[in-house]
């Protein structure tokens, strides 16, 4: 058996790139590092890679598809393998725009990670790098008593996996539910805070004999006593939605958090019909495996 050695540069200035590789033998069998962290989630399968990566490959065409968030142009290329050896690919990575140069930069506002989740230290220090993300907020969320992997991290800024271009923040999502799993109050983010706001989730998601209470507003208000903000998520799905809106306790609202949804605008638009101007935001809800993102202007780089 031989190998493929592979590397990640970016064409201007020739530096190493984190990426997502997806290499296909010509079998279409998909071939990954035996230890490299994997995209989840629907659609193509890809690899994580810190810009240098080794495959395992027999005789034949390789396919490699090399992706670097949105602004990246997206680089394809074959490379035929020998039974024994080793063969090289170098890959030149180039952007296509550069808006982070215009004061535009991207982010990501609604991320966890599941409780199967093994090592979310490694995955949360390549998926800002990965998708090219300059601010990342990973949240803490309760239901029931599920011990999801991104609640080990305490809210605040997480300096340990943060860079000169790369912010990572912890906030909360803090939840209710009515019924039977149909969204009673609603979904909101808490992002920028100091400390956790509680409770953090209220009603069926802590337990059947919880109370309906206290109304989302109040975490709103804590939030913003710590100087955080606040961002409802799902779109406004939940009955608090238009109340806090019109209250003034929101600072942005998310239009597409699933990535496995169409986008949906129409509780925006009636929003905004009533006056109640709320800027977009947006985020992958769970693990990040698209390019849903949302790009903020702060006037320089």
């Amino acid at each position: 058996m031989g190998s493929l050695v592979g590397e990640v540069r970016e064409r201007a200035g020739g530096r190493l790139l984190a990426a997502q590789v997806c290499a296909r033998s010509a079998s279409g069998h998909f071939l990954h590092p035996e230890k490299s962290i994997l995209k989840v989630g629907s659609g193509a399968p890809f690899f994580y890679t810190e810009g240098r990566f080794e495959l395992p490959v027999t005789r034949g065409k390789v396919e490699i598809l090399v992706e670097r968030g949105t602004e990246y142009v997206p680089r394809k290329l074959t490379v035929e393998c020998p039974e024994r050896g080793a063969v090289e690919a170098a890959v030149e990575m180039e952007r296509w725009t550069d808006l982070p140069r215009m004061g535009w930069h991207p982010g990501n506002t609604h991320v966890h990670y599941k409780e199967k989740k093994t090592d979310p230290d490694a995955r949360l220090r390549l998926d800002p790098r990965i998708h090219d993300l300059r601010l990342t907020v990973i949240s803490i969320l309760q239901r029931n008593e599920i011990p999801y992997a991104s609640n080990k991290y305490p809210v605040g800024m997480l300096n340990h996996f943060s860079s000169a271009h790369h912010t990572v923040d912890c906030g909360e999502e803090s939840r209710h539910n009515a019924g039977t799993w149909e969204i009673g109050y609603g979904h909101i983010m808490l992002i920028r805070l100091k400390n956790r706001v509680d409770p953090l989730s209220r009603g069926l998601l802590v337990g059947p004999g919880d109370p309906d209470y206290p109304p989302l507003s109040y975490a709103c208000d804590e939030a913003h006593r710590q100087d955080g903000f606040v961002i409802w998520c799902h779109n406004g799905i939940g009955m608090e939605a238009p109340v806090a809106a019109s209250l003034g306790k929101l600072d942005a609202f998310n239009l597409f958090d699933p990535y496995w949804m169409d986008p949906e605008y129409d509780v925006w638009y009636r929003l905004l019909n009533c006056g109640i101007r709320l800027p977009a935001s947006t985020g992958s809800d769970w693990y990040i495996c698209s390019n849903n993102r949302v790009y903020v202007p702060t006037g320089g780089a």
